[in-house]
C-alpha cells in the first residue's frame, strides 16, 4: 500500500460507510433510548403501522436483515405484547396489537428525533442527498 493507512481508510468506501454507520447508530440509539427498544425493533413497528399483517420475510427484505434475525426481533416484540404472529401455511404474518398501535406513537417520536439529530448535524438537503446517493449505490451494487 503506497498511501498512509489513515488516508487509505478515509478513501475506502467500505470503511467510510462503516464509520458513518457507527455514528448513525449512536444517534439512533440515543433517539430510541426512551422507548426501551433498539432502533430495529422500532422500525419493525413502524413498518407494521403502515403494512400490518405482512410476512416476516417481507420485513426482513425491507430492513436488509436475515429472516432469522427478524424472527427473533418479532418474538421479542410479541413477548412485550406489541405484535402477534399468525401462521398461514408457510407464511408467518405479523400484526400490531392494540398495545403496539399505542406504542407506535412513541416510536414515531423517536424516529422524528433521529431525523432531527442528523439533519441538525448535516443539514436537511445534505441528508436527503446522501440517502439518495447511498440508495443509488446500493441498487448498482445489487445488480453486480
Amino acid at each position: 500500500m503506497e498511501k498512509p493507512i489513515e488516508k487509505a481508510l478515509d478513501e475506502c468506501l467500505f470503511f467510510s460507510v462503516k464509520k458513518l454507520d457507527r455514528m448513525l447508530n449512536k444517534l439512533a440509539d440515543e433517539a430510541f433510548r426512551k422507548t426501551g427498544l433498539a432502533p430495529t425493533y422500532g422500525f419493525i413497528l413502524l413498518i407494521l403501522k403502515e403494512k400490518d399483517g405482512i410476512p416476516q420475510k417481507d420485513i426482513a427484505q425491507m430492513l436488509y436483515s436475515a429472516p432469522s434475525t427478524i424472527a427473533r426481533f418479532v418474538e421479542k416484540l410479541e413477548n412485550k405484547g406489541y405484535v402477534k404472529t399468525v401462521n398461514e401455511g408457510r407464511l408467518s404474518l405479523v400484526y400490531l396489537t392494540e398495545q403496539g398501535h399505542s406504542f407506535s406513537k412513541e416510536v414515531d417520536g423517536s424516529w422524528e428525533e433521529l431525523h432531527q439529530a442528523y439533519n441538525a448535524a448535516l443539514g436537511s438537503a445534505a441528508s436527503e442527498q446522501l440517502a439518495k446517493s447511498m440508495n443509488e449505490a446500493t441498487d448498482k451494487l445489487k445488480k453486480k
